[in-house]
């Protein structure tokens, strides 16, 4: 290290420099190195064989690396994880980005390789911190997934919550069945689909016989279980796609898609036999088949009219 410079940089550059010998054996001694390569292995190393002074995988993998470099006869610059001992013979564990440069012996034989000359900069510190940033993005996506997840649950809950209300403010809260504005809104649809595909449609308008008397001799509370009991009566014998909803008191609206005059009396005559059969309540149904110029309304009332005529009926049969 004769030159000024040289010997400046030698001496104060903060990366390690080291120099190592080529020996004929194959080994590689450690033959010159600057002050900060000095602070990292210690003094005594100076001079002795790389396995003498590190462990023994550590050496044999810088071996390796300096053999490649010899053989190819060109600089070589990589990335090293490796372990080595301190001053206080401590094992101790760093990464290094490495340079290392073939140098010849122009006096002997210049195509020889005779030393290596390496830098290595210590970038233990910078894989720390990526390490750490690592870690802290996986933990960040698993935070991260696990409140989407917790969102996505939330987002169900509410999706059901809100159907859960959507159904209940469609329903009659003491028969199940759909209440008189979601009946009306769904006849209209009936109506409007029935006139667009040329399909019948039909509807019967039924209430309970009697139920006046059984409020008034035992109770709401009885008129309110006849009417359940009633309501689960005509929806068991009602197909899929027939709609039963509540029209108040004891009135029963149920929408007979694609059903004409003829198929409407044989449901009404089943519902009839069924409800009575299954619940000892009698019930009188009005029948209407909608015409072109119906509206829901229009519909409804006629076959209002008809249940008021089987109503009639009824109590002239009673009364006789």
């Amino acid at each position: 290290m004769g030159h000024p410079l040289i010997r400046e940089l030698w001496n104060h550059f903060p990366e390690n420099m080291f120099l190592v010998r080529v020996e004929e054996d194959g080994h590689f001694t450690l033959e010159a190195a600057n002050p900060a390569q000095i602070d990292t292995i210690g003094r005594e190393c100076l001079g002795q064989p790389l396995a003498a002074f590190l462990p023994a995988a550590t050496a044999e993998s810088i071996y390796a690396r300096y053999r490649e470099c010899v053989a190819r006869n060109k600089p070589m610059r990589y990335q090293e994880h490796a372990a080595f001992f301190d001053e206080d013979g401590n094992e101790q564990y760093g990464y290094w980005l490495t340079l290392i440069v073939p140098l010849h012996n122009a006096d002997d034989d210049p195509q020889r390789v005779t030393h290596l000359f390496g830098i290595s900069q210590d970038v233990t510190e910078l894989h720390q911190a990526r390490d750490a940033l690592e870690r802290h993005n996986q933990a960040l996506e698993a935070r991260v997934e696990q409140r989407t997840a917790e969102l996505q649950h939330a987002n169900r809950e509410l999706r059901l919550l809100n159907g859960q209300l959507e159904e209940m403010a469609t329903r009659d809260f003491l028969t199940g069945c759909y209440n008189r504005r979601h009946i009306e809104t769904l006849g209209q649809r009936e109506i409007e689909r029935a006139w667009r595909y040329g399909t019948s449609l039909s509807v019967l308008m039924i209430d309970l016989d009697a139920f006046k008397q059984v409020n008034d001799t035992q109770g709401h509370g009885a008129g309110d279980a006849a009417l359940k009991r009633v309501a689960a009566s005509l929806q068991s014998a009602l197909r899929a796609n027939d709609l039963l909803g509540r029209f108040g008191g004891d009135e029963f609206l149920i929408l007979l898609p694609e059903s004409n005059s003829e198929d409407a009396c044989a449901t009404a005559e089943r519902l009839q036999q069924q409800t009575l059969a299954l619940t000892a309540i009698s019930i009188s149904v009005g029948i209407a088949t909608l015409r072109r110029d119906d509206s829901l309304e229009s519909l409804a009332a006629r076959a209002d009219q008809q249940l008021l005529a089987a109503k009639r009926e009824y109590h002239r049969k009673v009364s006789g």
